[in-house]
């Protein structure tokens, strides 16, 4: 009997250390995926470098405004472990706030972005909102699309900046089936960035109960109303582009500027810069909702804008017809640029050379034999501009100047969004880092200029031509597998590719590139 119960003991604890165990690989496993989503299984996603969005570089949030604290230092240190070996263990540079707001994720990062988007399309369904119309309200709302909120709006609303409301006033002849209805809005296009969508003023979307509910109003307006918010990463062009202009566009050009602007997250001198696209689109000025006291009336409008891929309208969705052709001819338009097509220079008749704009980022992903490169250009043939990071700031003027130029150069980065202001059949050149970066590099600059009217060039460095052979052995990780960095995270991709590398571009192997080029702009 005694050594029954003994045995008895001996099985319970057993049981006890196996139920413990199975609890503390639980619990570890838990807090690995809060700290390092990457260590999990990628359930439902695509590794294939084939797959659809998300996936470009420049679609990635700020990595500063996603950590702060001991978790940001986590983030680091994580990151260093990563490219650590026998050979190198090179300290991670720490990275300013300036250089990374353009830039985003690798594929094998979009786990993370997926649970965000699914985190967001419960809040969608929590708070009712449905892409279905209420019936016969004369309201639609979209909230199932991962990249943005929108509600479209066929009724007369009364807009309270004050209290960032929209109230919905119903038509006489009927009573909405359920007044008990709220939307609730970020009018902003990156819906899957849920730090970024943090910051932007959420509004409330409503049904009075009948005709006299709320506030009178101060000022009637005739025309609709587009609500939307001037957030995100702001004077980046690859932002200004695919977050706002490009959505504005192709909600309001249809009007020809009889529609009033209206803006949360009021930010003044990114609409003082961009103020001539901006009148071209609206005819009023723009209200500022975060500091505005008066009830604006109006008879229909539309809250949030339709987001759409990197620097390109997509031709997938509901964008009024619109394509990159015609949002091209309205930044041209709006901004009186010069130059409409390049032209072929008959060389014995003309003192005229071809224009190349080399862009000389400054920090991260730099020529470091800029004056060498811009040297090897002018022998070829064509008249270099040097476009620094001033020069680039000075708004409208960088927009006339590359209009000037046949060709823009440079390496992957936001700076590659001034092939906006080319003229059509010219031509981008866009150096690709090492660390396998083909793929998104085509997906933000790229891609889009199929639907621009401009030819693309890619040049892709080899090993010697980065800076990354003074810090790292040829045998590393970072040179034999970039695959392998990716699949740890973007912030082990990001650090090393995109932060701490430049290039010294070997302009032996580079010249062919230009010379081929040169030849088919003249003759």
């Amino acid at each position: 009997m005694k050594e029954a119960c003994m045995l008895g003991k001996a099985v319970e604890t057993q049981k006890l250390s196996c139920a413990a165990t199975v609890k503390c690989l639980l619990l570890m496993l838990a807090v690995l995926s809060v700290l390092n989503p990457a260590m999990l299984p990628p359930f439902g996603f695509e590794n294939d470098r084939t797959s659809t969005w998300p996936s470009p570089i420049e679609e990635r949030q700020n990595f500063n405004a996603m950590n702060s604290g001991k978790e940001a230092l986590f983030e680091m240190k994580e990151s260093e472990n990563v490219i650590e070996s026998a050979e190198s263990s090179t300290t991670q540079p720490s990275v300013p706030s300036d250089q990374v707001q353009d830039e985003a994720p690798s594929k094998t990062e979009s786990i993370s972005t997926e649970l965000s988007v699914s985190s967001n399309q419960e809040q969608d369904q929590a708070t009712s909102n449905s892409d279905s119309p209420a019936q016969n309200t004369g309201i639609i709302c979209e909230f199932s699309n991962y990249r943005y909120n929108m509600c479209s709006i066929e009724v007369n609303l009364k807009v309270m900046g004050s209290s960032a409301t929209v109230l919905l006033i119903p038509p006489s002849y009927t009573t909405p089936a359920d007044t008990s209805t709220v939307w609730k809005i970020r009018p902003f296009t990156r819906k899957w960035e849920e730090v970024t969508m943090a910051r932007v003023r959420e509004l409330t979307i409503q049904w009075a109960s009948n005709q006299n509910q709320g506030p009178a109003c101060d000022v009637t307006h005739d025309v609709p109303v587009l609500i939307f918010a001037t957030a995100g990463f702001p004077f980046n062009p690859f932002h200004d582009y695919t977050d706002l202009l490009i959505p504005l566009f192709v909600a309001a050009n249809q009007y020809n500027g009889k529609i009033q602007f209206a803006a949360t997250n009021f930010h003044w001198p990114w609409i003082k810069k961009f103020m001539p696209h901006l009148q071209a689109l609206s005819h009023y000025p723009i209200i500022n909702l975060d500091s505005e006291t008066l009830v604006h009336c109006f008879p229909s409008g539309q809250v949030g804008l339709r987001g759409t891929g990197p620097i390109t309208v997509d031709n997938s969705s509901d964008q009024n017809g619109y394509t990159m052709v015609d949002f091209r001819h309205f930044v041209s338009t709006s901004l009186s640029l010069e130059r409409a097509q390049v032209d072929i220079i008959e060389q014995k008749n003309s003192n005229k050379k071809p224009r190349v704009a080399i862009l000389l980022r400054k920090g991260t992903r730099t020529f470091t034999n800029e004056n060498e490169v811009v040297e090897m250009a002018e022998g070829v043939g064509f008249e270099v501009v040097r476009v620094d990071t001033e020069t680039t700031k000075d708004f409208p003027r960088i927009a006339h100047l590359i209009n000037s130029c046949d060709v823009l150069m440079g390496l992957h980065g936001a700076g590659l969004t001034n092939m906006m202001y080319l003229p059509n059949n010219a031509t981008i050149i866009q150096v690709i880092p090492w660390g396998d970066l083909r793929y998104i590099s085509w997906k933000d600059y790229g891609e889009p200029t199929k639907d621009m009217g401009l030819n693309y060039i890619e040049y892709e460095i080899k090993e010697e031509e980065s800076t990354l052979i003074e810090k790292y052995p040829r045998n590393h990780t970072v040179f034999t597998n970039p695959q392998e960095l990716h699949k740890q995270g973007w912030r082990a991709m990001y650090y090393v590719y995109l932060v701490e590398q430049s290039v010294k571009l070997d302009v032996n192997r580079f010249r062919g590139v230009l010379v081929d080029l040169f030849n088919s702009l003249s003759q």
